[in-house]
């Protein structure tokens, strides 16, 4: 009879053999089996956890206590967010959301300014000694980097540092930020940590505080300059082609070019008819005798003339076949058929100047007189004339370099005025924001923590779980190579036959 020992050594059967003893070595497992191989494997798996389990403990015994420092801060919409709306409409007080300050208050917080700053005010041996530990190792050494440079890799060492141990959060609906700084050293977490708030204060102020009005200032005096050497180059201008008032003098030239126009058209019509008048006067003093009968008792002939002259000067304003002049024809008419029935005049006739014909001769020698007036009015006119529309093309020929002046003025004066609004309402800007302290508000500050946290205890049950996992992965692959029964019932389940007695070795 074979001992246990002896079957869980025993080598698979020859290949000549039954399939019985084939399978004998290659029993089937059951969980009763594991747990007893695991059992004779509890050496192997103290061999392979016992390692891991001590380094394991070793770090989690390396790992330092560290103290946290917390504080908030109650943000709320300050004029500084709200001012330029203020200032270009104050109907509009236009604001942003209430999360968008706080993601943007954090952002600042989070930011390596308020970092850098915080930490400009201790030294490396305060806050990080292991940082400066190794930066005095690299000091000692011969290097290419000066100290300057050592000293500043080490600076931006300590400023990433700072941001993995400063944390800054808000709960939902609520405007004040929890900030939070971690550090070996209790007293040093709660200095760095209200450092970082003053730090941060001062940078918000300085950023919300800084606007370019001293740059608006400089701009807008340079603008003036150009604007003083434009306007020297206008005088020059206007110097140079003997002009005064651009717009004015061309303004007036028009109108008096316009006027003159209108009266050389007035004159040249009231002389064509004026030599109207001349001709029919003419032609009227043509059939008037210069000198007339004084006394005569027939006076037929004097009224047939008087009717002769009233009908030419009806000609001057009628037609022939008018009423008026119809009706001086009828009496011409009977006047020169009474006249052709006299033999001539009747009675003592005395002879002398004709008053008709004197008054006709007046009027003929006014008319000529006024025709020559007007002739040297319309030449004086004409000349006139002529002389402002060599003027309005002179100033035609200028107006381009002009409006070009003009408009490069117009630009600089526009561009004063808005460097001045802008000047002032940075200004502005500069007081609210300096003036209002209130939007960020420290509402706990920084205490001494009494108590700190160490990973050691999570480090220590993770090695336990490593260490335990890794020894039962090695118990389990042992129990699974093994060959042979671990137990009777192993064998009596392969080979069907009961176990008489176990012996062993």
């Amino acid at each position: 009879m074979a001992t246990l020992g002896e079957w869980e050594d025993r080598k698979p059967a020859p290949s000549g053999q039954a399939g019985a003893r084939a399978s004998v070595a290659r029993p089937p497992v059951s969980m009763l089996d594991v747990m007893v191989r695991l059992w004779r494997a509890k050496w192997l798996m103290m061999l392979i956890g016992a390692p891991l389990l001590f380094v394991g403990l070793f770090l989690a015994l390396q790992m330092p206590t560290k103290y946290e420092a917390t504080a908030g801060l109650f943000v709320r919409a300050g004029d500084e967010l709200r001012v330029s709306s203020i200032v270009t409409d104050p109907y509009r007080d236009t604001l942003p959301e209430a999360e968008q300050i706080i993601q943007g208050e954090l952002e600042l917080l989070r930011g390596p300014v308020v970092a850098e700053r915080a930490l400009a005010s201790f030294s490396l041996e305060q806050v990080y000694p292991d940082l400066a530990k190794a930066r005095d190792r690299d000091l000692r050494r011969l290097s290419a980097k000066s100290p300057a440079e050592i000293e500043a890799e080490y600076r931006q060492e300590a400023v990433i540092e700072f941001q993995r141990d400063f944390w800054a959060g808000v709960r939902p609906n609520n405007p004040v930020i929890n900030v939070a700084f971690e550090n070996e050293d209790a007293n040093t977490a709660a200095a760095v940590l209200n450092a970082a708030l003053d730090a941060y204060l001062q940078y918000r102020a300085e950023l919300f505080g800084e606007r370019p009005v001293e740059k608006l200032l400089e701009q807008r005096g340079k603008s003036e300059s150009e604007l003083a050497e434009l306007e020297d180059e206008i005088a020059l201008f206007l110097r140079e082609n003997g002009i005064g008032d651009f717009d004015r003098e061309r303004a007036t030239a028009q109108e008096l070019f316009t006027q003159i126009s209108s009266e050389l058209f007035t004159n040249r019509s009231r002389a064509s008819a004026v030599q109207g008048q001349l001709s029919t006067t003419r032609a009227q003093l043509a059939t008037i005798e210069p000198e007339q009968n004084l006394f005569v008792e027939d006076t037929s002939q004097q009224t047939l003339s008087a009717l002769r002259v009233e009908r030419e000067q009806l000609l001057a304003r009628y037609t022939d076949d008018s009423r008026a002049v119809r009706n001086l024809d009828e009496q011409i008419a009977q006047v020169e058929a009474f006249l052709a029935s006299q033999d001539g005049p009747v009675g003592t006739v005395r002879t002398g100047p004709n008053p008709l014909y004197q008054s006709v001769e007046s009027s003929l020698k006014t008319l000529e007189a006024e025709a020559v007036s007007l002739q040297v009015q319309r030449q004086e006119l004409q000349r006139q004339l002529d002389q402002f529309e060599d003027r309005l093309t002179r100033f035609t020929l200028l107006e381009p370099r002009w409006n070009q002046l003009q408009r490069e003025r117009a630009l600089l004066e526009e561009n004063i005025d808005a460097l001045a609004q802008r000047a002032q309402q940075e200004g502005t800007l500069v007081d609210l924001a300096a003036g209002d302290v209130e939007s960020v508000r420290i509402t706990d500050r920084a205490r001494v923590p009494l108590r700190g946290s160490s990973l050691r205890l999570p480090v220590a049950l993770l090695s336990v779980l490593i260490a335990g996992f890794t020894a039962l992965c090695g118990g389990l692959v042992y129990a699974f190579t093994r060959r042979g029964f671990a137990t009777p019932q192993a064998l009596t389940r392969a080979t069907r036959l009961p176990v008489l007695a176990i012996a062993d070795r």
